[in-house]
């Protein structure tokens, strides 16, 4: 698969709750770096990636681009308030067919707000 369609495939799988397709895409030793959180496996992040898509109602592509390694997104994830809509970039590196590595950068203080609610 070539890292366009995968990068797609995992974003798509995520954002419809289909978190079995999106645990496929990554790698077991998934390195995670967030504004919130830091992971070194995939299936504690995605425990946490469950949590945040319960909250989120919709998510809005910005922008995308792809290289040899990886990719890099730019979207809005509609939230409740006080978050609202949180303008998010995600840069992924891809080995093996997998996502290999995510950091996911955002301005988590309202976020912060909405899960302590």
């Amino acid at each position: 698969m070539d890292i366009r369609k995968l990068i797609e495939a995992y974003h798509k799988a995520w954002t419809c709750g289909d978190f079995a397709a999106a645990r496929s895409f990554l790698a077991d030793d998934l390195d995670f770096r967030g504004s919130i959180d830091c992971f070194s496996n995939a299936d504690d992040f995605l425990a946490a990636l469950k949590q945040f898509a319960r909250m989120t109602s919709h998510v809005t592509m910005l922008k995308s681009f792809y290289d040899n390694d990886g990719a890099a997104l730019l979207y809005d994830c509609e939230t409740p308030a006080p978050a609202g809509v949180i303008r998010t970039a995600e840069f992924f590196t891809v080995s093996g067919n997998r996502i290999k590595a995510i950091r996911l950068v955002f301005d988590a203080t309202d976020l912060r707000k909405a899960m302590q609610a």
